[in-house]
């Protein structure tokens, strides 16, 4: 049996918030697995080509700040589309994440 090497170099917070991108003209609805500094995953019924462009929405829940939720919205590209059974695994990198998104990203991963 094959062992999986961790090629990500940048932490991953969990996560299983509602995501909705755009790509073509076309909303496309999918379920956030982590999330990075530099990008996020999700999973979709959706077939993507690497390198695509797309514009991703979502949001966050701020436990420190009440429950707070904040969206944000990012242009990204798609860096992998991976089978896995009868959906797709899709990761992608934002296009200059914001700093507001960056402060958030680094109080949950210091928790």
């Amino acid at each position: 049996m094959s062992k999986l090497v961790e090629k990500r170099i940048h932490l991953r917070i969990p996560s299983s918030r509602p995501v909705v991108f755009w790509v073509n003209q076309k909303a496309v609805y999918a379920t956030m697995t982590d999330f990075s500094k530099h990008g996020i995953g999700f999973i979709t019924s959706e077939t993507m080509p690497n390198h695509t462009l797309i514009e991703v929405h979502f949001d966050i829940s701020i436990h420190y700040q009440g429950g707070e939720v904040k969206a944000f919205q990012f242009k990204a590209e798609v860096k992998h589309c991976l089978d896995i059974h009868e959906r797709n695994h899709i990761g992608v990198k934002l296009d200059m994440p914001s700093v507001e998104y960056a402060t958030i990203f680094n109080h949950l991963s210091a928790a």
